[in-house]
């Protein structure tokens, strides 16, 4: 399954909820930020995706505003410094892209998991999110992260 598959699967409620990972979000992601023509619509429309397959799923309580947010705001990040990489390329050189508590580089749990950060943006507490690429992570050759391929890893109903 392409990502584009995967994004339109999601949006079509073909996805279970157990079936979806956070490198599915990503994935996902990294598509609304090449469909979109900013940011904002790219995050309008995965909130709106991901808030519907929440509730879809009978568990709206797992949306979370702030996260979706930070995600969307580091890819559009990568994906901006250099637009001849994909999304595996950067996972590849970044493996730690993969693991869901990323944000708490940036924000305290008890801000992160707080209700106000459930339901709208919440800025960081640790530190400010980065403005180029570098300072979310290695620009370097790839490490060794073959067995953490995003696109060996997607897959659906």
């Amino acid at each position: 399954m392409t990502d584009i598959e995967l994004a339109r699967a999601l949006e079509d409620g073909k996805i279970d909820n157990a079936d979806f990972k956070h490198f599915h979000h990503l994935h996902v992601a990294w598509v609304y930020l090449a469909e979109s023509n900013s940011i904002e619509q790219a995050t309008a429309r995965m909130s709106a995706t991901l808030g519907k397959f929440a509730a879809v799923s009978k568990v709206p309580e797992i949306y979370h505003q702030t996260v979706t947010t930070f995600w969307m705001r580091i890819l559009a990040l990568l994906r901006d410094w250099d637009q001849r990489c994909s999304l595996d390329d950067w996972v590849a050189r970044n493996p730690e892209l993969l693991e869901k508590t990323f944000p708490l580089r940036y924000y305290s749990r008890e801000r992160l998991f707080s209700r106000t950060a459930r339901v709208s943006w919440v800025e960081p507490d640790i530190k400010p999110l980065p403005t180029n690429a570098s300072d979310v992570c290695s620009l370097s050759p790839a490490r060794d992260a073959s067995h953490r391929t995003l696109s060996q890893l997607v897959t659906a109903k």
